[in-house]
């Protein structure tokens, strides 16, 4: 039996991690967060701020005295997973390190790719929520295949209730919902709203919407709660993701989040999305950068029952069978059996699901 230690610089304190099967008869888990040095991975700016920055080494070396109890220390999120590796330069011995909702870091040119190679090439492990990213990261790092899965991002239920007034029309009309920071092209999204008289909300991060005009019928909001989120994606008519193909794989989680609630979601075409939306099945793909394509998409979904209704039962098929917490968690519980109990070749192909 391992000890296995999760860690999620978003968890507080008490909360299990999503990844942590909530019973094992194989293994001990223990969830843990950073406690008061939390830090804001993603804030108002593009980049994480060197304050954040500070907290979260520090959260990382409290992690690492941590882990000389465990077996096996599960992280997810690259930049943890990079600082513990450098910290292990020091103690490792027989322990795993493993790096789950693993996506290659912005940086990666020069003395960043050559650094960032040494230390993720020390990592025994990565469960990866977009099959591009693997094959980015080897091409960059040199890690050998047999290091890597594919495991979609999941997450627990999205929050319930009704969003508060101040996120929603007045008229109580329904609305289309766009969110979040990562490489979206709102420009496009807003160009494309502009004269279809549908409504629609925004929550993005300031920088986001920097230089762009709001049309009357669009309420744009900025680093609200995901907890309203959630109930915004609930109430809302289906979602739509409009991104400029400056990082190669984000996205993730909202798209989930929209498919979890069987919301239709329409997705600009490009590689964050190649292993979530299949177009014409549970979303509609549309070309980079092209605001008609993206306001003919819309008013399509928005006049045509029978589309809605056939790709919201296609997002519902989709999460049914790929965000199954339990079976996932299943999933995460057998990889670490193998990962403790076999060579990293043998749990690859257990775990690992065709994604190409």
């Amino acid at each position: 039996m391992a000890k296995v230690l999760v860690y999620s610089n978003f968890l507080r304190e008490g909360e299990a991690s999503s990844l942590a099967p909530k019973r094992s008869q194989r293994h001990q888990y223990r969830s843990v967060g950073p406690g008061r040095w939390r830090a804001n991975p993603y804030g108002k700016g593009r980049h994480m701020r060197v304050m954040d920055l500070l907290r979260q080494m520090i959260a990382c070396v409290v992690l690492w005295f941590r882990w000389r109890k465990y077996d096996v220390l599960l992280v997810d999120w690259a930049i943890t997973g990079l600082i513990l590796s450098g910290l292990s330069l020091f103690t490792k011995g027989r322990r795993k390190l493993v790096i789950a909702n693993f996506n290659v870091l912005r940086r990666r040119h020069g003395l960043w790719r050559w650094g960032s190679g040494i230390l993720f090439r020390r990592v025994d492990f990565f469960l990866v929520p977009s099959a591009y990213d693997i094959r980015l990261t080897q091409k960059l790092y040199g890690i050998p295949e047999s290091r890597f899965a594919f495991l979609p991002f999941f997450r627990k239920d999205p929050a319930a209730g009704e969003p508060q007034d101040k996120y929603a029309f007045e008229d109580g009309k329904p609305f289309v919902l766009s969110l979040g920071g990562n490489a979206r092209d709102y420009r496009t999204f807003l160009d494309a709203m502009e004269g279809t008289g549908l409504h629609a909300v925004v929550v993005a991060r300031e920088y986001n919407l920097q230089g762009l005009k709001i049309p009357e019928n669009v309420r744009a909001f900025c680093n609200i709660p995901l907890e309203e989120c959630d109930r915004l994606a609930r109430k809302c008519l289906f979602t739509v993701f409009t991104f400029d193909n400056s990082e190669p794989s984000c996205g993730q989680i909202s798209i989930v989040t929209s498919l979890m609630l069987g919301k239709p979601t329409i997705c600009t075409d490009w590689v964050a999305v190649q292993n979530y939306v299949a177009d014409g099945v549970n979303g509609l793909l549309v070309k980079l950068g092209d605001a008609a394509d993206v306001r003919e998409k819309i008013m399509r979904l928005a006049n045509d029952p029978e589309l809605y209704h056939r790709l919201s039962a296609g997002a519902r098929d989709w999460a049914a069978k790929n965000a199954d917490m339990t079976a996932l968690q299943q999933r995460v519980d057998d990889f670490v059996t193998q990962l403790t109990t076999t060579s990293p070749n043998t749990a690859v192909t257990e775990v690992t699901v065709s994604c190409r």
